[in-house]
């Protein structure tokens, strides 16, 4: 098939799904190189992630019951939204550690979520153990490990946070692990930061920082940098950035709130940085808002309220048209639901699992990224 111009070949393999293309990596060498290349990884993924916007179906993964993990396939063309064929996921961390009882904590053994990124998963064990995942090749890469030594929990508390994100500036995927100490003999917070490169497959340290209370949830990924809320005593909650590229904190400013708000969770919206607020005078109430700008405190514009009681909501968009826009929910950790724009209601989706408890949940895009790893 030498005589297929390359661009041509590039241009219909690149509308191919990766089960796929897995397949034609075994055609001939020339084939194998051109699927394996940089290029065509990146082109592949930018136009599933363009087909996947123009479906009227979508893939979720959700995740219950510590270490269980669901493929939904959501059909959005019809009302109520059916699942089609629930397909529980073999986790890497499932089958190689199930019996490991050195690693469970109080005898559960339980993985942890950091995030999603162009097909990739991230998440990390109770040893500290870190993984990339990627669903459609099923294959998967270990960290190494970073050789921190934790605080002296005798004198110190000390709490974890994680995110995971791509680059783009050096095309490469980056783990951030950040470890708060707390002394309580001087009320004193300080963060140590550790940021891990794929590219060069090794971990760097960096200096103290002031304290940076996150209240143990994962980095949002917006604009080339993750984003948490933090929390401080007796302070006004704030929105924290870390640039991926440069690697320093930054804090983006938070929208003025007409009465009384508790800033709850961070997402991502077709985008842009969004922010859930709940109501401390209308207990049924939340509000949501979408930063159209980044880092632009004006570009800050209220989307929504849902009159309903969500302790705990992600936003997870995907657009099947230019006019309806859906946005993924969790409500009380235990529902799934779709906020529809349109109707402006709230629409249950039944979900497959042995527990409700649900602690991720997130759209699926396939890529080919990591196709020499583990599987």
């Amino acid at each position: 098939m030498s005589h297929i111009p390359a661009d041509f070949l590039m241009d219909v393999l690149a509308r191919l799904r990766v089960k796929s293309l897995l397949h034609f990596r075994s055609v001939s060498k020339s084939w194998r190189s051109l699927i394996d290349s940089p290029s065509f990884i990146k082109m592949h993924m930018e136009r599933s992630m363009k087909m996947k916007m123009a479906q009227s179906s979508v893939e979720v993964i959700h995740r219950c019951n510590l270490n269980k993990f669901y493929l939904l396939h959501l059909d959005l063309s019809e009302d109520p939204h059916p699942i089609i064929d629930p397909e529980e996921l073999p986790h890497p961390f499932g089958r190689r550690y199930d019996h490991d009882t050195s690693v469970s904590y109080k005898g559960v053994y339980k993985i942890r979520f950091v995030g999603s990124c162009n097909g990739l998963l991230c998440f990390v064990d109770c040893a500290d153990r870190i993984i990339l995942w990627n669903l459609a090749t099923r294959k998967y890469f270990e960290l190494q490990y970073s050789g921190i030594v934790f605080p002296n929990i005798s004198i110190r508390d000390y709490y974890v946070n994680y995110g995971f994100g791509y680059d783009s500036a050096t095309d490469d995927y980056k783990v951030i692990r950040l470890i708060t100490t707390f002394d309580n003999s001087i009320l004193s917070e300080r963060s140590l930061v550790e940021l891990y490169s794929l590219k060069s497959n090794s971990w760097t340290r960096f200096g103290d920082f002031i304290g940076f209370d996150f209240g143990g949830d994962y980095g949002i990924l917006v604009g080339g940098a993750l984003h948490w809320i933090r929390y401080q005593r007796d302070l006004e909650q704030t929105i924290v950035a870390f640039d991926l590229t440069k690697h320093e904190f930054n804090f983006i400013p938070r929208p003025e709130l007409l009465g009384n708000f508790t800033l709850t969770y961070l997402g991502n919206y077709q985008g842009c940085l969004c922010l859930f607020c709940e109501s401390d005078e209308a207990a049924d109430s939340s509000v949501v808002w979408v930063m159209k700008e980044l880092g632009i405190k004006k570009s800050w514009t209220k989307v929504l309220r849902v009159d309903s009681t969500c302790t705990y909501m992600r936003s997870i968009d995907h657009s099947k048209s230019k006019i309806a826009t859906l946005s993924l929910w969790i409500k009380n950790k235990e529902t799934l639901e779709w906020y529809n724009k349109e109707k402006k209601i709230l629409e249950n989706i039944k979900i497959y699992c042995e527990e409700r408890f649900i602690e991720a949940v997130f759209v699926h895009c396939e890529s080919l990224v990591g196709t020499s790893w583990c599987s």
